[in-house]
């Protein structure tokens, strides 16, 4: 079962490593091309665009997944449904247009609308042709037309780009990329076990997922509104160019767990349920597989740490420098929310989303707390440190609740695991850091600096290769 668990996460992550790459080198070129306040501009709606999305998926897909058999009628009855919540949701967005200027009375947001509206529609449809692949764990094949989405649209975002559209164009990048990864899907899910989907008029099967789907549903609402309700007031209170800073830097620091836990998480689910009433093996899978996390991601969020600026200027240019800072209070959280984020697919393997539900609702009264008093504040810095304080109790809360009525075992051997892996990562960065300090001169570039810096923790790790080995197999 573990070597069927890792060959699924090693697909799941190569293949969004390879789509993430591609991703992240056309983010590097739209920040060169867009400025701060157009991406604020585009942030600040984008927001409510994740919400709309998020009301029509419905917790859809894991709870296709959590069904050990699913029919075609019931593949075409959700389906279905997806597409009545994609068209409803998107006109109601469109609608909804004018209260957005309410909320934003300095920002103009109304050309916007009616693109990001559209992608909302693509993005709903794609939820059961995505939950086909990911049921039968083809993660390559999803990384591979992700990518072919986004080179796609990124020829639709430069073209309009060229012809003057302003921030349209940026806007564009979202619908033609969930329209064209919707059709993409749609087509090759042929080959799934699931199948392709069709219009079905059976949509009462969407009852069968209903229980599952609804925990799971409101766990994200929950989490969407702690997660995001920094970005609204940001928007509201300190205008389109601080936002862009603080979405930049926030995203920035997401790739890292993009590259591992969101990753790793969506082979957890369809892995593990098979083995679900084999408890204690699912539990020694989910501390090692912790365990290994916590090692890599305190390594990466180290080297981010320590070389903020380099990145910053190598990746987006000097116009983007003031997010330095905040990238160094961010990197921080990186392995927190790393080991954390994959608790969630542990709650659905043990087919617990009414315990998930709960710990989402503890984590949003500590985020909100933390979002309300750095904007209270004035101080972008501050609400990242307060951020980094609630995400911290947020793993203790949550971790004691998976361990406690979800596992109903004593966590003690998780946090032996936490605490190995993080005093050696520590030691290895600590080292790193000296050494990388007799290499620093004033008149090297960035380029240099950064290559060398990296090539330094390359050594490092190899250095202990043997000890890596041993705490982490």
């Amino acid at each position: 079962m573990a070597s069927g668990l890792y060959q699924a996460i090693v697909r799941s992550v190569a293949g969004k490593f390879s789509s993430y790459i591609v991703q992240f080198l056309f983010l590097v070129v739209y920040a060169r091309i867009f400025t701060p306040e157009q991406f604020g501009l585009l942030a600040s709606i984008q927001v409510f665009v994740l919400f709309f999305q998020l009301l029509s998926n419905m917790g859809i897909g894991p709870a296709i997944i959590n069904e050990e058999k699913f029919s075609t009628n019931q593949r075409d009855g959700v389906f279905t449904v997806t597409v009545l919540l994609g068209i409803s949701f998107s006109l109601i967005f469109y609608l909804s247009s004018q209260y957005f200027t309410l909320i934003y009375k300095d920002l103009n947001v109304s050309n916007l609308i009616p693109v990001v509206s559209l992608s909302i529609l693509f993005s709903t449809l794609t939820i059961v042709p995505l939950t086909s692949f990911n049921k039968d764990a083809r993660f390559i094949t999803i990384a591979k037309i992700e990518a072919t989405s986004e080179i796609m649209s990124f020829f639709v975002v430069y073209s309009l780009y060229k012809l003057n559209f302003g921030v349209i164009a940026l806007a564009a990048r979202n619908l033609s990329f969930s329209s064209i990864k919707f059709f993409l899907l749609w087509y090759l899910s042929y080959k799934t076990t699931l199948g392709r989907c069709n219009f079905g008029r059976e949509i009462q099967h969407f009852l069968k997922i209903g229980k599952f789907a609804g925990y799971q549903f409101a766990f994200n609402v929950i989490n969407y509104f702690s997660r995001n309700l920094d970005t609204i007031l940001i928007a509201k209170y300190f205008g389109a160019a601080s936002l862009g800073v603080y979405d930049k830097a926030y995203q920035l620091m997401r790739y890292p767990l993009q590259l591992t836990t969101f990753a790793m998480t969506p082979a957890i689910q369809p892995t593990l349920t098979k083995f679900r009433n084999d408890k204690k093996t699912i539990i020694k899978e989910h501390n090692k597989l912790t365990q290994r996390l916590s090692f890599l991601s305190v390594l990466i969020s180290a080297f981010i740490f320590f070389n903020s600026q380099s990145i910053v200027l190598i990746l987006f240019g000097p116009q983007w420098i003031s997010v330095a800072p905040l990238i160094e209070i961010f990197s921080f959280m990186i392995p927190i929310q790393s080991v954390l984020s994959t608790s969630g697919a542990f709650f659905q393997v043990m087919n617990r989303p009414d315990l998930l539900f709960v710990t989402g609702v503890i984590s949003a009264i500590f985020n909100v707390i933390a979002i309300v008093i750095g904007i209270y504040l004035g101080d972008l810095s501050l609400l990242a440190k307060m951020l980094c304080v609630s995400f911290a109790i947020n793993f203790i809360q949550c971790y004691f609740i998976l361990f406690r009525w979800c596992f109903n075992e004593n966590h003690r051997d998780f946090y032996i695991r936490l605490l190995k892996s993080l005093l050696f990562s520590l030691s290895l960065a600590a080292i790193y850091h000296i050494i990388s300090e007799c290499f620093v001169l004033e008149n090297n570039s960035i380029y240099f600096s950064l290559t060398i810096n990296l090539s330094i923790a390359v050594l490092v790790l190899f250095a202990f290769k043997k000890q890596v080995k041993k705490l982490l197999y």
